[in-house]
């Protein structure tokens, strides 16, 4: 099975109830924040199914849910988008299982190059209960940094035939955002590599949110007026007036 399933992996590329239910989400911006990225049973499509897929609806933990499934042990997978640079750090699998036992259905992340080729995946979160409920997990140990130049990111949701109600009721993904690696040169003369804040000026230089103070420096100890502090927050943020 784990064969079949790395298998189907590689063309992932090519093919171009959630924790953030259970406690409100956190803001899309910030290092010390945790974000979600929330996929539902509509979005993972077939990657290989017996019989072909079925929606069913039911009742979940807190009312009428959408599910997805096959008839047989079958593969779907679901596209993650996420903010480039940021580290995914947790997994939610919510499920519709009522009868795990020894052959529980899965879901995992599957990291992959712009040619298809596996590069990383995170631990299998498993079924476990019976009935309607959720798995989740901390994968923060499988250091998947999000590269959306070169890479592409999915779900991949393994169903086990087992009685044939096994199916996936949507997913999560947390995240949270990172600061850029320091580069191994300084850019500013003023701002060497063992400067405190040499990694988060080196981030707005590389963003494009400052030039320095000319030069060659970026004059670390000056103080900020109210017209440069509204340029580091407008390109920072993107501001864009309609």
């Amino acid at each position: 099975m784990r064969t079949v399933l790395r298998s189907a992996c590689l063309g992932l590329a090519l093919i171009g109830l959630s924790e953030a239910a259970h406690a409100q989400a956190a803001p899309n911006f910030g290092t010390a924040n945790q974000a979600y990225f929330r996929i539902s049973a509509t979005g993972f499509q077939p990657l290989n199914t017996v019989d072909g897929p079925v929606y069913t609806t039911g009742v979940g933990l807190v009312g009428e849910v959408i599910t997805r499934h096959g008839s047989g042990n079958s593969l779907f997978t679901a596209q993650v988008n996420i903010p480039a640079g940021a580290l995914v750090t947790s997994i939610e699998f919510d499920y519709c299982d009522n009868n795990p036992g020894s052959n529980p259905s899965f879901l995992r992340l599957v990291e992959t190059s712009y040619t298809g080729d596996v590069l990383a995946t995170t631990p299998e979160v498993y079924s476990s209960h019976v009935g309607c409920s959720y798995a989740l997990a901390d994968v923060t140990a499988s250091a998947i940094t999000i590269d959306n130049y070169l890479n592409s990111y999915h779900l991949v949701f393994y169903h086990n035939i087992g009685d044939g109600t096994e199916s996936i009721a949507g997913a999560s993904v947390g995240y949270k955002l990172q600061v850029s690696p320091a580069p191994a040169t300084a850019d500013f003369g003023d701002v060497p590599t063992n400067h405190p804040f040499f990694q988060y000026i080196e981030a707005l230089y590389a963003s494009g949110i400052t030039g320095g103070c000319g030069g060659g420096n970026y004059c670390p100890n000056n103080p900020v007026t109210r017209g440069q502090m509204a340029v580091f927050l407008a390109k920072a943020l993107g501001l864009e007036h309609q």
